[in-house]
């Protein structure tokens, strides 16, 4: 009985397929596992002469040859002229170079999931639930869950080497291990930090699952690290602190430099304050003036120095009148009220730390005690997306020694990161060591390339990503493993609409409900989340970068290249959500961060060079 496979060009090729087209193919991969020949047609000219042609319309074709061992397998399915030329120039290779996937008892619709490879060592986790397989933590990174550090850790690594898992096997083994050393004790012992707090519903909504044992379980904290400087400061105090946000501390600051006159733009001033001012704690103009303003790219004279020191005293000392203030001045707050009663924990992870402005770094010191484990740090220097580099040394959080930079990437395939690695751009050195985090990760994981698709206008861009979640949710990827992300409101809710009138169900990323449904909403919103199946729509150049952030730069080359980095950093963490499949789309010119390694041919995107 002949044996037949395919192969991941096959799977590759079929992710770009309209949904139509994917039906039709579907139908034509049955028809000839049943056995019919009757449709087969010769290449002339083929290297191969056993190659053969099966027609799926009038306009495309699947290409079949043989493999080894008696196989018969599909290995493409493209344009018809496509098809052809693909087929002249094919060679037959062995069953375990193309790793074939076996099509015995095969059902029909899970033929056109994405399809992700993996080592055997990986096989076991990749059958889980995803739910399940996202908990999971790959073997050789036990040990660093399970080792116990002399001081404080850190891990780095780019996306899907597997950090923040890492972090929630190890808070789950130091509340284990405190519940044993200090049974009865009323208190939380370990903190699990994140940047949002989106994020840090999601982890401990995975503790949940992960710690069964209600003793340990209440050991563990997790909060935002605002979170936890906001409740410091009104336990002690009795105020919550009001905070301002981005929008309005910038407005303050424009007018602060119209009111002064100054050749500096309010967006220079508030980074100013917050990367120099705040991140150095200074309180005498003395500190300001002789210090190396690093990582800001505009040179102060002292003489200029003094004029921006007056103009920031004055305006901090209205935010205090009025009661207000910013994250960072919450923070500092924090960490000089907990310098009295002493540290809230005994041990701290924080996980995205890469986003951390060093105020709230001196938070975290005060709020655990110096010694073993007492903090461990992962995240991705590649991934920052604020200008907050800092030396953990001069904030007395030593890791020399205990630093582990995670380089292989078991969640993301290899084909999403080679494309992403490409919106990163240069990376900036890592502050703590001055080396540089490379973008060029390897993954054991091997999947579909990336889908870039350019269309007309927006109606065809909503047309084409409904046709795509409609294909993955018919080849059996759980709706709930499906995000579309955009870079605005306006289009997270053209997505809604569309999706819903194709009669799919939809929830915000945000939402608390667990039911089937395909997560929706901004980009900012994935940060820290994994999904089977990623689309990001509204790629276009008017969107990314958004013409609001440029004109927030106000002219100023410094603050408008920080809004490049920015927006580069929020694409590459966006693609990188993505395990299996990422689909990219755009109307009229793509942006100017998007790799141009892909051009749309009528419904079809060629796959991108590798």
């Amino acid at each position: 009985m002949p044996q037949y496979a395919i192969a991941p060009t096959f799977l590759s090729d079929f992710g770009y397929l309209s949904s139509t087209v994917q039906s039709a193919t579907l139908a034509m991969v049955q028809t000839y596992v049943s056995g019919a020949r009757d449709h087969l047609e010769t290449v002339p000219g083929a290297r191969d002469p056993r190659v053969r042609l099966v027609r799926v319309g009038p306009e495309w074709s699947m290409v079949v040859a043989p493999a080894d061992h008696g196989r018969s397998c599909i290995v493409a399915v493209r344009p018809h002229d496509d098809a052809v030329a693909f087929a002249r120039r094919y060679e037959a290779v062995s069953a375990a170079a193309l790793e074939l996937l076996d099509l015995r008892d095969q059902p029909a619709g899970p033929l056109g999931a994405p399809s992700v490879s993996g080592p055997a060592a990986l096989a076991d986790a990749l059958s889980l639930p995803f739910a399940d397989w996202q908990l999971s933590l790959h073997p050789d990174h036990r040990v660093l869950a399970d080792t116990r550090f002399a001081g404080s850790a850190q891990v780095s690594g780019g996306p899907g080497t597997g950090k923040t898992v890492i972090a929630l096997h190890r808070a789950a083994r130091l509340a284990s291990l405190d519940a044993a050393l200090f049974p009865g004790e009323p208190r939380s012992s370990v903190l699990l930090t994140a940047v949002n707090r989106l994020l840090a519903q999601t982890l401990s909504a995975q503790l949940d699952r992960l710690v069964t044992d209600p003793e340990a379980r209440s050991r563990i904290d997790v909060l935002t690290i605002d979170g936890l400087a906001r409740s410091v400061v009104h336990e002690h105090t009795g105020h919550a602190p009001v905070t301002l946000g981005d929008d309005a501390l910038s407005e303050r600051w424009r007018d602060a430099a119209r009111a002064d006159g100054v050749p500096y733009s309010g967006r220079f001033l508030a980074d100013e304050w917050e990367q120099v001012i705040l991140a150095r704690d200074f309180t005498e103009l003395a500190d300001y003036v002789r210090c190396e303003r690093s990582g800001r790219l505009l040179h102060l004279a002292p003489e200029h120095r003094v004029h921006v020191w007056e103009i920031i005293r004055r305006y901090s000392a209205a935010l205090r009148a009025g009661g207000e203030w910013t994250y960072p001045q919450v923070a500092l707050e924090a960490a000089r009220l907990l310098r009295g009663p002493g540290p809230r924990y005994r041990h701290i992870l924080v996980d995205e730390a890469q986003d951390l402005h060093p105020a709230q770094w001196r938070l975290l010191r005060a709020a655990v005690e110096p010694g073993p484990d007492d903090l461990f740090i992962v995240g991705d220097p590649g991934q920052r997306g604020y200008d907050s580099r800092v030396s953990l040394a001069s904030l007395g959080i030593n890791v020399r020694g205990r630093g582990h930079r995670l380089r292989v990437s078991h969640r993301v395939t290899q084909e999403i990161l080679d494309w992403a690695a490409q919106v990163l751009g240069p990376v900036a050195p890592n502050a703590d060591d001055g080396s540089a985090e490379p973008a060029g990760y390897r993954s054991v994981l091997h999947g579909p390339a990336p889908v870039l698709r350019g269309c007309a206008h927006r109606s065809e861009e909503l047309t084409a990503l409904g046709d795509q979640v409609r294909a993955w949710l018919d080849s059996g990827v759980d709706a709930s493993t499906i995000a579309v992300a955009g870079r605005n409101q306006w289009v997270v809710r053209n997505v809604a609409k569309e999706l819903a009138a194709r009669g799919i169900i939809t929830a915000a990323l945000d939402s608390a409900d667990q039911g089937e449904a395909v997560r929706i909403g901004t980009m900012h919103k994935l940060k820290g989340q994994e999904f089977r199946c990623v689309a990001v729509v509204g790629m276009g150049d008017p969107l990314v970068p958004p013409k609001a952030a440029i004109d927030s730069a106000e002219g100023d080359p410094v603050a408008l290249e920080h809004v490049y980095h920015q927006e580069r950093a929020l694409l590459f963490m966006t693609c990188t959500r993505a395990r299996d499949a990422l689909y990219v789309s755009y109307v009229g010119s793509p942006s100017r961060f998007l790799p141009h390694t892909a051009r749309p041919v009528g419904g079809y995107t060629e796959p991108m060079p590798q």
